[in-house]
């Protein structure tokens, strides 16, 4: 296409979405957006030699997908190497604003007068699992899209500062989302959030976190359909999460009570949301995802970033955290 009398290619790295995450396109900025694809030439496309059918019908009935793009007037070999960053970045943003799990494979694509070439891509990595609260969770009810280029920047701009108490976290979200496993993923998220208030111990994670996302905070949004609010809150599980965590960690047998029994998932109203058998530990898989997007939001959306880069007065801050959440639990 012409832009200023100049013939510009699209390049573009792209996603894909689980069907019902959005319901319509969205222009985020400059360079990400969230938009339909058609048509893709499936028939030479460079992934099919690297997944099986059934993962390819599943890209071609993707309805939404994340892009990076990018105007070139003369479109590099890889795409993918300039516009794979700023798409991964994306991707765990949504995942920061709302974890409903994705399929996690990273497609180049260029435009062409027949529709869009694929031409290259990421290796075919894990996908980011669903738990019970991310798969009955609304994107669009959350933060998104108001939200979206705070938490982007953030991450941008850890990774270009090689913030590495900041980048860890949110790899560690992306691998225990890619992990699902209700023992081991809470362990990483768990490791992700004692990395942010730099605990190493129960006795400092649970006032540390407890101040800072508010001991009474409710920990899940309201559930999309029927809009149940569940009623566990950030005090209610601080503590069960990192003894699991530590567990784990430590290779020790994980106690019956409570972390093997079932477990009734309430809403505020007294209703039981899960359908399905749920136990205790997966409750503390929610909960510590959901601790973990709840900690990264806030520090990306509060002007906390500056704060947190210096660690000083990060420290400084963490002690204020401590007595606020001693305070409170006092009352």
């Amino acid at each position: 296409m012409l832009f200023g009398g100049t013939f510009q290619m699209l390049g573009m790295v792209a996603t894909p979405l689980h069907n019902g995450v959005v319901t319509r396109p969205y222009d985020l900025n400059e360079h990400i957006c969230i938009r339909e694809l058609g048509p893709i030439r499936w028939d030479v496309a460079i992934i099919k030699s690297h997944v099986s059918e059934h993962d390819r019908e599943e890209l071609a009935s993707t309805k939404f997908w994340l892009c990076a793009i990018r105007n070139y007037e003369h479109l590099p070999d890889d795409v993918g190497r300039e516009l794979f960053p700023l798409a991964h970045a994306a991707a765990l943003t949504l995942q920061t604003l709302c974890p409903n799990g994705a399929k996690h494979v990273f497609l180049a694509f260029h435009e062409t007068p027949q529709g869009w070439d694929n031409v290259g891509g990421s290796q075919p990595d894990k996908p980011l699992c669903r738990t019970l609260l991310g798969r009955i969770t609304d994107l669009e009810e959350q933060a998104f899209p108001r939200d979206f280029n705070a938490v982007y920047e953030g991450i941008r701009r850890a990774n270009d500062d090689g913030l590495v108490r900041l980048q860890n976290p949110v790899q560690l979200l992306e691998h225990g989302m890619q992990t699902g496993h209700p023992y081991i993923a809470t362990m990483l998220f768990v490791a992700g959030l004692d990395v942010l208030v730099m605990a190493g111990e129960s006795r400092t994670f649970v006032p540390r976190l407890g101040g800072f996302l508010g001991p009474e905070t409710l920990l899940f949004p309201a559930e999309s359909l029927l809009h149940r609010q569940p009623r566990t809150t950030v005090r209610d599980v601080l503590h069960d999460v990192y003894t699991l965590r530590s567990k784990v960690a430590h290779g020790q047998e994980i106690p019956k009570t409570p972390f093997r029994e079932l477990y009734r998932l309430l809403s505020t109203a007294g209703e039981q949301i899960n359908a399905a058998e749920y136990s205790y530990a997966h409750l503390m898989l929610d909960a510590s995802l959901f601790l973990l997007t709840k900690a990264l939001h806030r520090i990306f959306t509060e002007e906390r970033y500056d704060t947190f880069q210096n660690i000083t007065t990060w420290r400084q801050q963490l002690t204020i955290f401590e007595h606020r959440y001693n305070q409170a639990v006092a009352i």
